[in-house]
This record gives structure tokens, sequence and C-alpha cells, in this order.
């Protein structure tokens, strides 16, 4: 080659010196006596310098090679030294060395060449030296290995695409060798991986890169998947084997008259692909996970999560499930470690990215959910008799759209079916209803199957994790989990009106002139998503006193103060809701934080007025007395409920603390005299607008007449004389409910001359008022 190019750089100088331009530019005439010399000591000192930069070159790849490649498949060591840049590089160099060898050896014969030739030397001589520096750093890159994996990523795609495009679909032996040729980039990237686990030389961002890429390798075959035929070869192969306990009678008998076996049958493996870097994936993030505390592994959390919600949004749940059990695995994996650390300890870190873990273990479910409520949205909005039909007479619009895999293999079956029929009968024979029919079917059935994977999964992430995370003693971890777990719950009320309209758009397909018996209904029990939430607050709020801190540190989560929150409002739901055994669990626990979260609260204003302390040390306090008082409010509303354990409990706490009455009293005093808006006040206000909607509906409402039991005959709204005077007006009710705690509890445990307040005392008057108005009736009947 070299000498090939010294004879055309001849030729070329040749041919110019036969211009009128080119006579007289010295570049192209032979070198001159007088610089023979100079001549000779250039070419040899290049040839000199290509053979020092061509050992260079190799030592560097040797100490490249012997460190990180010593050990490794042959087909990994073929992907270093194949390496693209270094190939051109090492191509350069040879060719800078033969053409200073020819040129000398040409010179030895009586040949002396042209300038034009000496100056091409001179440029692939400078080339070779500043090219060594780059490919030297670029070789030293690959003491990361995760490098070796870029040439694997272009195969795939073009392997792929391939599989994909309408002019090599349809044909089988380019189809196979896609397949072949991804199968052998994914054994490849296997063995990339595998040096991971094995080499202590290698890049932090290593395992997060080759993650990364697999990611992107999923999530893009996933967008154009369902353009692949469903008996293409793409699609690796897999045993099927019969179940012998129902097989047909006919293989049955004849199995048994000849004592043989029947083969299984080799059916497409359509998760092959999303399998196998399944299986990468797990290793990757396992080891990214072990290493800077998990950081840099969290960072890919979004696109799992987003990887998978698209899955999800196609309806190929069992893709997404593969993703997400690789990720749960890696994920639980670092949550496992009983090792933690306080705050200024060296790996205090890894306490954080542990709580991030945890958390982290939802998004995956949070993004399915979305994805599905999409593909319930395109559902819904489809006109599947009109897409059906363009599919069948246009093979390629059936490969744009996304219909679930068994339907596109259906509507493929059809199509052939129709295609012959209008071959052998001259016209169609098969109605458009009997293929609407059983496509709506087929997508009904993988919708519901696509929302029971979800949902399996989401019962196996969130209370079993829970209960998992307590018994390994995390508090932390569990509280992160079920807390993320409670916003999962409520999108799953909120998406699944917008699933059964799907589930009954595809219904409305169904024909009953079919003699197919029955339509998907979902097997499981309904997931009652607002029940879950209820159950996970109760279950979560034995992690209180766990998680009390002295004083909330900004560095951290405040588990305690956030957990203590839900649990306040999950008491509140359980009591009007008619949840006695959850709501008396909660309370309680309300109940017993209050003195801890109180102080809590003292320390962390610690540097504010008086006033500011005082205004959010006294809502724990406040809290407890208002749950009281809605307890007792549905108590007389339902006849049932807790407020007599609830009443006996605070028995129990005054007869051991007599004084505490008085501090009760003291803070809703307090509280009354402060006319700011505050946190405490407006939940409050929330509580009074959710026992608003209770007594509506209920039909309980102020008498806005004369009077109750009046001379007109004014019925009183209810014959509770507590719900009678709380009994909500033209604007909802007025008194906040600790007022009726203070006046049905608090009040006998004070003196009798005791103020208990304007609000306690006018709601006082009023029940005693209605209290004497029953005395009087039941005494004159």
């Amino acid at each position: 080659m070299a000498i090939v190019g010294v004879a055309a750089v001849e030729f070329v100088s040749t041919i110019m010196r036969g211009t009128s331009w080119g006579v007289d530019q010295q570049i192209f005439a032979t070198t001159a006596a007088d610089l023979q010399d100079p001549v000779s000591v250039f070419v040899g000192t290049t040839a000199a310098i290509a053979a020092t930069l061509l050992g260079l070159y190799y030592t560097t790849v040797g100490v490249v090679a012997s460190t990180i490649y010593r050990s490794v498949p042959g087909v990994v060591r073929d992907l270093f030294i194949r390496e693209r840049s270094s190939e051109t590089y090492l191509r350069v160099l040879i060719f800078t060395t033969t053409a200073a060898v020819t040129v000398l050896v040409s010179r030895t014969l009586g040949y002396e060449v042209t300038g034009l030739t000496l100056a091409v030397l001179g440029v692939f001589t400078a080339l070779t030296a500043v090219g060594l520096v780059v490919v030297t750093k670029h070789l030293f890159d690959y003491f990361d290995p995760s490098r070796l994996s870029t040439p694997l990523l272009q195969q795939i795609v073009v392997s792929i695409r391939v599989a994909t495009e309408p002019k090599t679909r349809s044909l089988a032996q380019r189809q196979t060798d896609s397949h072949l040729d991804a199968y052998r980039a994914l054994a490849s990237f296997k063995h990339v991986v595998e040096m991971l686990s094995t080499q202590s030389l290698r890049s932090a961002s290593a395992p997060v890169d080759l993650t990364t890429q697999l990611i992107w390798i999923v999530s893009n075959y996933s967008a154009v998947k369902y353009r692949i035929p469903t008996d293409s070869n793409w699609w690796d192969r897999v045993p099927r084997h019969q179940n012998w306990l129902t097989v047909d009678h006919t293989r049955l008998e004849m199995a048994l008259l000849t004592s043989a076996g029947t083969p299984p049958e080799l059916q497409p493996d359509y998760l092959w692909l999303e399998t196998k870097a399944a299986r990468l994936l797990r290793t990757t993030l396992a080891i990214a996970f072990s290493s800077q505390a998990g950081a840099n592994a969290l960072s890919v959390s979004g696109s799992v999560a987003r990887l998978v919600g698209n899955l999800t949004a196609r309806l190929q749940i069992d893709e997404a499930v593969t993703i997400e059990t690789a990720w749960d695995d890696a994920v639980s994996g670092v949550t496992m470690t009983s090792h933690v650390a306080a705050g200024d300890a060296d790996d205090y870190e890894v306490r954080l990215n542990q709580m991030a873990a945890a958390e982290s273990l939802l998004q995956p479910l949070a993004f399915m959910l979305l994805g599905l409520s999409n593909a319930a949205e395109r559902i819904a909005a489809t006109d599947l008799s009109a897409d059906l039909e363009a599919a069948i007479a246009n093979p390629d619009v059936l490969y744009r759209g996304d219909l679930p895999t068994e339907t596109r293999q259906m509507v493929e079956k059809f199509s052939l079916a129709i295609e012959r029929e209008l071959r052998l009968e001259g016209r169609r024979i098969t109605p458009t209803w009997w293929i609407a029919h059983l496509a709506a079917r087929s997508m009904s059935e993988a919708l519901l199957a696509t929302e029971a994977g979800v949902l399996e999964r989401v019962k196996d992430r969130t209370v079993e994790q829970v209960d998992l995370f307590r018994a390994q003693n995390r508090p932390d971890l569990a509280a992160v989990t079920g807390m993320a777990s409670l916003e999962l719950f409520d999108k799953i009320e909120f998406h699944e009106k917008i699933i059964r309209r799907a589930e009954a758009h595809l219904k409305s397909y169904c024909n009953s002139n079919t003699s197919i018996e029955g339509w998907p209904e979902r097997t499981q029990s309904p997931f009652d998503a607002a029940d879950e939430h209820t159950a996970m607050v109760e279950r979560l709020a034995e992690l209180l006193p766990d998680l009390w801190n002295e004083k909330f540190d900004p560095r951290e989560p405040d588990l305690y103060g956030q957990l203590y929150q839900f649990v306040v409002n999950g008491a509140f739901t359980a009591i009007i809701g008619g949840d006695t055994a959850r709501g008396l669990k909660m309370y309680t626990a309300c109940v017993l934080e209050m003195d801890q979260a109180r102080v809590r609260i003292a320390a962390d204003l610690n540097k504010a007025g008086a006033r500011t302390q005082t205004t959010f040390a006294v809502e724990p306090i406040i809290t407890v007395m208002d749950l009281a008082g809605y307890a007792l409010v549905m108590y007389e509303l339902d006849s049932d409920g807790i407020w007599p354990q609830i009443k006996e409990m605070w028995n129990r706490i005054f007869d051991s603390k007599p004084d505490l009455a008085q501090f009760l009293l003291d803070a809703a005093m307090f509280v009354d005299a402060t006319f700011a808006m505050t946190p405490g006040g407006l939940e409050r206000s929330r509580r009074q607008i959710g026992l608003n909607r209770v007594l509506d509906e209920r039909g309980v409402r102020a008498n806005r007449r004369s009077g109750f039991g009046g001379a007109d005959g004014a019925k009183r709204p209810h014959r509770s004389p507590i719900i009678s005077a709380l009994a909500p007006g033209d604007y909802g009710i007025h008194d906040d409910l600790y007022s009726l705690f203070i006046a049905e509890v608090l009040a006998g445990r004070l003196p009798p001359e005791t103020d208990i307040g304007h609000r306690a005392k006018s709601l006082a008057g009023q029940i005693a008022r209605h209290r004497a108005d029953d005395a009087q009736r039941d005494g004159s009947s």
C-alpha cells in the first residue's frame, strides 16, 4: 500500500511537471544534489520515528491488555484490539514507516523522489507523532471496560433495524441473521459486564454507563417491537411441553399404544431480548450500588421508571415486570445493609442513599400505573373496527400500530384468511363484527392482565416490603416505603376509573351472535385502594416512637413529622368513615405522641419568639382533643364507634394526671385567643368540611325557624342534643370540635367555677338546652 502511495505521488509530480504552471515549481522536481544528505537524514529519521512510535503503540496496548484484558474471553479482547480509532492510527503508522523505507530503497537504487513525496511523508510523520498522544489517551480510557460496549450497541441497533424495516421483516434469512447478530452482541455484552465483577481496575461510572446503555437498548427496542411479525425468525424459539394430565385423547391414545412421548412444540419467545437485558441489569446495578454509596446507581432510577412505564403503556406487561424485577432485586440489596451511621459518620451518606433506594422501589410501579392509564385512555378513544379493517387491508398499518402481541398475531391470521377468501371465493366471507369481537376480547384480556400484573407488584412492593423493613429493625426505610405507598394508592384510586372506562369500551364490541361464551373479567378481587391506604397508615402508626428525634435535622427527611401528620389525617378519615378498629389504633398513636411531638416542635423553634413556639407546640394537644370531638359526633350519629374507648382512655389519663385537664384547657384558651391563620387552624377547617359533607349526606341541617320544639312545631335537626347543637347552617359548622371535648369531658374534670372559654361555654349551653327539652318531653310523656 505504501509503495503504491509513493508511486502515485511520484506520478502526480510527473504530470504536474508537464503543465505550464508546474514546470517551474520546485516541489514537483527531484531533490537537488546539494540537498541529498539532508534528505537522507530526514527520510532515515522519519523511518526511525515511525518505528519507535509503532513500538510505543504496541507497548501501550500491551500494558492495557496485560492489566485489564489479561484473562478475559477472546471475544472481549478482540473488541479492544479492533477498536476503530486504534486501527486507523495503526494503519497510518505502518503506512508512514513503509513509505519511508520505500523512499530509502528507491534512493539506494538511484531514483530520487520529488519534493511532493517528501512533503507528504513529512505530513504523515507529524500525524503519527500527534496521533500517538490522542490514541494513547484513548487506549488508557479502556481501563474502563464499558468503553468496549459501544460497537456492541451499534451491532444491536443494526440488527433491530433489519428486523423491523418493511423491506427486510418478511425475509426469513435476514431475520435469522439479525437475530444471530443481536444474540452474539448481547453475549459479548455479557462478557463485558462480567469483567466489572472481577476486575479491580475500573471506572466508578462504568456500571452506571453499562446500565444506561442496557436501558437505552430495551427502550428503543420496545418502541419498534410491534413492527416485527409474530412468526418472524427474529424471535428466539423455546420448547413448549405437553401437559399429560390435560392432553387430548388422540395424542394420549397414540402415546399409550406406542409407549412413546410427545415431542415439545417450539414457540416464539417474545421476551428473549428483554430477559437477557434484565439479567445483565441485575449485575450492573448490583455493582453500581456497591460503590459510592449507591449514589450513581440511584441516578438511573428515573430512566428505569420511564422504561417500565412505556412498556406498560404498550400493554407489554411481561416485559415491564422483567425489568422492574431486575431493578427491585438490585435496589433491595442496598437497602438490606444493616450497618448505618449517625449524621457525621463517614458512611452517613449510605443511610440517606438507602432511604432514597427504598423510595425508588415504588417509582417504577407509579410509572407502570401511569402507563396503564395512558393505554386505557388510548383504547377508550379508539375506533377498533376501523383500525382493524385498515390493518387487514394494508399490513403496513398493522405494524405501525401497537396492538398486543396476541392480538396482532390474531389479526395476521385474519389477514391471511381474508386474502385466501378473496382468491378462492372472489369475495370476503369473514364479517367485520367477528374480527372486532375477537380482537376486542384479546385486547381486553391484555388490558386486564396488565392491570393484574401491576396490582400484583403493588402488593409485593408495599405491604410486604414495609413488613420486611420492620422485621429488619429499619423503621426509617419502612416509613419511607410506606409513605411512598400512600401516594401510589391515591394514584390507583384515581386511575382506576379510566381503566374501567377502557374495559367497557372494549366490551361494547362484544357480539351475542358468537358461540364463544363469556367475556374476560377480572379474576382477582378488586383492589380497594382507599382501604389499602387506611390500612397502611395504621401499620405505619406503630413506627412513630422509633422515628422520634429530639430535633429536626434538615439534612435528612423529617420522617417523624411527616408520618405524624399522615397518622392524624388517617385517624380522622377512619373516624368519620366508621372504621372503628383502625381509627382507635391511630387515635391512640396520636395521644401517645402528643407530648413527644410537642417537645420536638419546641426544640425545632427554640430560636423563635415565645408566642410562635407556643402557637405550634400546642397543636398536638389541640389535635387529640379535636379528634376526640369527631369520635363523639360520629358515635352520636351512628350509635356506634370508638367514643366509649376514647372516653375511657382519657378517664385513665386524667386519673393518673389530675393537673392535665387545666393544662389542656390553657392550650385551648390560647388557641381561641389567636386570630392568625395557622397550619393547625387550616387543618381543623379542612376536617370541618369533611364533617359537613357527612352531615349533609345524613340530612342533618340547622333549622332556622323560630326555635326547636317551639310553638310552630319546628323539628330539631337530630335526636342527639350534641348533633343538634353542632348542626351546620348555611355556612357549615362554626365550632371547632375540641370545644366539644372541653364541654363534654374537660369541664367535668375542672372546678365548677372554671372559665372554659366562650366557644366551649356557648356550645355547652346549647347542648344543655336540648337535653333539658328532652327531659321535659320525656317527663310530660
